[in-house]
């Protein structure tokens, strides 16, 4: 999904409104939507009769027909000098075939901002529906911003592996504060001691449940997991919680590691779990680095893997754009900062990939989590679905050399599975991120048998 807006950039998306599919915070180049930004320009003083409503109705109705030309022509000056109609072409076709023909929408009027009418709308479409926002200059009646983002509509219940009698759920801080995280501890029923796993999330911010689109999910293999036995630590993304504390420096020991080891070293201090069974297991991001984390708290039974990145993150942020049918000029300036990574001159500088400063992508491609997983010597598990667009085969493949010849190594392919884990048909893309669904049951009985493999069985 993508913002169409005059001087709204990557930097200053809301990063509650950005759809977050794992691996990095813009690996999907994201959704944006809020209010409107504070440098809008004001509106002119041309006269006209047209309301809002009517000016939004026409916008919608020009996308539905694909006419593109007129579409771009209710867009104001500053619009149109920013977004071309070629822009406004590629950003609805990635709409298009994601969710399907654009059949209807509803509108309403929404609070007014800095002088334009602002009008809410849920746009349909076959397989989906999107949100949007039009900001309207009333006097010449033109576009003066536009925003689309998905319309997500929680998983709600609990998955079918999830029995509740078997488990309950533990406020715990991981940290001390005043920067402690807020996390959750699902423990099994009983008295222990239990193994238990530290759950390590993808890029970006994200909450303990692991919320991407519709899902949730770390609280589905929380559940699924205490429910065969295995107690489960989940929490808040330091990115999340504090993220000015980010800002100047990020870095992947900042934003993840550090956290992670105070997870793993909180586990093991608890009488109720086994401190010789605590397992790391991570996802996308959190997957490639459980290896690392692993190795820096010391005595982990083992690392559980899903889906984890392989090739070079920059090489993947140029794909997946590719993949997704980025604007050609986005293209290029990933392909400008991706070289500059290659070569490892990316030093310094202002310059960013999708956003986010080259140092860190730096630090993060010096990492190699196959010869970490190697060197730390205990059981590993990796978990790829088959239709995940985001980490590829390619990427396990990497895997599989680095850790060739090892003992105690189980990769696991399981068809019909996204990037969520959650099964799924046809193209596989953000939109149906959207769709609710619950984790695998494939994937929580490979975890349950990895970490405990005497567990009771439902």
């Amino acid at each position: 999904m993508a913002s169409m807006h005059a001087t709204v950039s990557q930097e200053g998306v809301p990063r509650r409104s950005r759809v977050i599919a794992s691996l990095a915070a813009a690996f999907i180049v994201a959704a944006a939507s809020g209010a409107l930004a504070a440098d809008v320009p004001a509106p002119t003083a041309a006269a006209t009769h047209r309301t809002a409503g009517q000016v939004a109705d026409s916008l919608f109705a020009a996308l539905r027909a694909r006419d593109y030309g007129a579409a771009f022509r209710l867009f104001n000056a500053t619009m149109q000098a920013s977004v071309s109609e070629a822009k406004l072409r590629t950003l609805w076709e990635e709409q298009i075939a994601q969710l399907g023909a654009f059949q209807s929408w509803q509108q309403q009027a929404g609070d007014p901002g800095r002088g334009y009418e602002v009008r809410l709308a849920s746009l349909h479409f076959e397989r989906g529906e999107l949100k949007a926002m039009v900001a309207v200059d009333p006097l010449p009646g033109q576009v003066a911003g536009f925003f689309i983002r998905p319309s997500s509509r929680p998983a709600t219940g609990h998955p079918a592996y999830a029995d509740t009698t078997r488990f309950r759920e533990l406020p715990v801080t991981v940290g001390s504060d005043p920067l402690g995280l807020p996390g959750t501890l699902t423990m099994p029923v009983g008295s222990g001691p239990f193994p238990a796993a530290v759950l390590v999330h993808g890029s970006g911010p994200q909450d303990k449940d692991e919320t991407i689109g519709a899902n949730k999910v770390f609280r589905d293999i929380a559940e699924g997991l205490a429910s065969r036995g295995v107690a489960v630590l989940r929490y808040d993304k330091r990115s999340l919680r504090y993220p000015e504390a980010l800002k100047d420096n990020p870095t992947i020991d900042a934003e993840v590691i550090l956290d992670a080891v105070s997870a793993v070293k909180l586990l093991q201090a608890r009488p109720e779990i086994d401190p010789k069974r605590v397992f790391v297991m991570g996802h996308s991001l959190g997957a490639g680095l459980a290896p690392e984390i692993a190795a820096r708290a010391g005595s982990v039974a083992g690392v559980a893997l899903l889906a984890p990145p392989g090739r070079k993150p920059w090489d993947i942020v140029v794909a997946q754009m590719r993949y997704l049918g980025a604007p050609d000029s986005s293209v290029a300036d990933a392909e400008r900062a991706a070289a500059l990574l290659r070569s490892g001159t990316a030093t310094g500088g202002s310059m960013k990939l999708v956003g986010v400063p080259l140092s860190y992508w730096q630090e993060w491609g010096r990492r190699d989590g196959p010869a970490q997983a190697r060197k730390l010597a205990r059981p590993v598990l990796v978990v790829h679905g088959e239709r995940d667009f985001q980490v590829v085969d390619e990427d396990i493949a990497i895997w599989k050399k680095g850790l060739a010849g090892m003992p105690n190594v189980r990769f696991l392919s399981l068809p019909g599975l996204n990037h969520l884990f959650i099964d799924g048909t046809g193209k596989p893309g953000p939109a149906e991120y959207e769709t609710p669904g619950h984790v695998d049951a494939r994937v929580i009985d490979a975890l349950a048998t990895f970490a405990a493999p005497a567990a009771p069985t439902r």
